[in-house]
């Protein structure tokens, strides 16, 4: 018999259901073998299972390689004892432990090859229940496993395998988390259906449900670091698709949510979800993903505001560079600046005086082409009726574009229960904490 045979550890990874043996490596040692024996997968692989109350299914794949493709063979699977497997702890430095024997079942160990069998499968069924409560206990177990006895030569850099299994309880749910953004208006349809998706990272086995249930807390928790206050969506204005029904062989599901919009009045609203309950007892809910924000904002139609120079203004506009002009002639070379060599001493805004009084209104800027150094991170809207009282609607330090130049921002839409006849946006500091900032286009719009 020629046999090799030393110890190493790399990664191995083989899961029944997947594929099997398309490069086969037949080719390995042409030259020196006729024959030669390997485990494809060969080395360590931690392996993820779930804890379904089922057995999981796994393959490892022996190969027959060499210079002779029509060769038959053999070769026999033995799993290492301790005493094996604690020499090779001291030869290699890791800290393996074997496996009980309660927690696999190879399904055979003895593999014969005809002349047209280029490989085979070692079929292993590993006991998900009786690894998890290993788990939790110190140690790395693994399942030792190595190739001997065959009449021709085992490759001696493939000839074992450690498959390391971890065994974690499956969970659901929702595919995002946190506030989703969806915005309505009057043109559109009367009942709109929203869709939340839960998912599960395995392929499902079973017909449940899941249970999710409204939760005003989330709300509150969101409008307190919120740049606009939201309210909560009204129970008559929205049907919810509880519970959620799981078909086998689907690991997603939708939580369906009809809006009524005509129960709806201008404004912001949010329907805060969680998931509460399952009825698998195998899946848990995962409690770091088991909420979701559904954000409605319904919006009047808006139209562009055909801007003019003359109804810009600014408390600080810089005089050697930049220009109104550059907020408006739609050119992302040209920019307004604010002022940077003379002292301002409060903060720099730009103002808009509309010809026609608003009650809703959105705005767009691009940061300097160059760069975006004078970027604003902190912007107040505010907005007056006379030119002289203003009132704050909004501060706005999220989501603001402070990296590189030429970077477009669009703005919420902003609601005000006064007619608004003049606009204010306020810039407190720049990307640099300094006071001046840059826009290179401004474009506006309002109801």
């Amino acid at each position: 018999m020629k046999t090799r045979n030393i110890w190493i550890a790399t990664v191995l990874c083989g899961i029944l259901s997947a594929g099997t043996a398309c490069e086969d490596n037949r080719d390995e040692f042409l030259s020196d073998y006729s024959t030669i024996l390997s485990i494809k997968q060969s080395g360590e692989v931690p392996l993820t299972l779930y804890k379904t109350g089922e057995d999981a299914q796994y393959h490892i794949v022996i190969n027959k390689g060499g210079s002779d493709y029509n060769a038959t063979t053999s070769v026999e699977v033995e799993v290492l004892d301790d005493a094996a497997l604690g020499i090779y702890n001291l030869e290699n430095q890791t800290d393996y432990v074997a496996l009980p024997s309660d927690c696999y079942t190879l399904e055979q160990t003895q593999f014969g090859f005809g002349s047209d069998e280029a490989y085979k499968h070692l079929n292993i069924k590993l006991k998900t229940d009786a690894i998890y409560l290993l788990n939790k206990t110190e140690g790395s177990y693994v399942l030792p496993i190595r190739l001997v006895q065959s009449p021709d030569s085992i490759n001696s850099l493939k000839s074992h395998a450690f498959i390391k299994p971890t065994v974690v309880v499956p969970t659901i749910y929702f595919e995002t988390t946190g506030y989703v953004a969806n915005e309505v208006s009057e043109t559109s349809a009367d009942l709109i259906t929203l869709r939340l998706p839960l998912t599960m990272p395995i392929d499902n086995l079973w017909d449940f449900n899941c249970t999710v249930e409204v939760d005003e807390s989330l709300l509150t928790a969101y409008n307190n670091g919120s740049v606009l206050k939201h309210t909560l969506l009204p129970a008559d204005a929205y049907t919810l698709g509880s519970p959620v029904a799981f078909a086998s062989n689907n690991n997603t599901a939708d939580l369906e949510v009809v809006v009524d919009r005509t129960k709806l009045a201008y404004g912001y609203y949010i329907l805060p979800v969680a998931l509460t309950g399952c009825t698998q007892p195998a899946i848990q809910i995962d409690e770091t993903r088991n909420t979701c924000l559904l954000g409605i904002a319904y919006v009047p139609n808006l139209t562009a505001t055909a801007l003019t120079v003359s109804m810009l203004s600014s408390n600080a506009k810089e005089p050697s560079e930049g220009s109104y002009e550059g907020l408006l002639d739609n050119v992302n070379s040209t920019f307004f600046h604010s002022a940077w060599s003379v002292a301002v001493p409060d903060a720099h805004y730009l103002q808009v005086s509309l010809s026609e009084e608003c009650t809703a209104f959105r705005f767009y800027y691009q940061t300097r082409l160059e760069n975006g150094n004078a970027a604003p991170a902190e912007i107040i809207v505010s907005g007056s009726a006379n030119g002289t009282d203003f009132t704050s609607i909004a501060t706005i330090n999220q989501g603001l574009p402070t990296e590189g130049g030429n970077a477009p921002y669009t703005s919420q839409v902003f609601f005000s229960e006064q007619p608004l006849k003049y606009l204010r946006f306020t810039v407190t500091r720049n990307k640099l904490g300094n006071k001046f900032f840059v826009w290179s286009k401004f474009l506006l719009w309002t109801n």
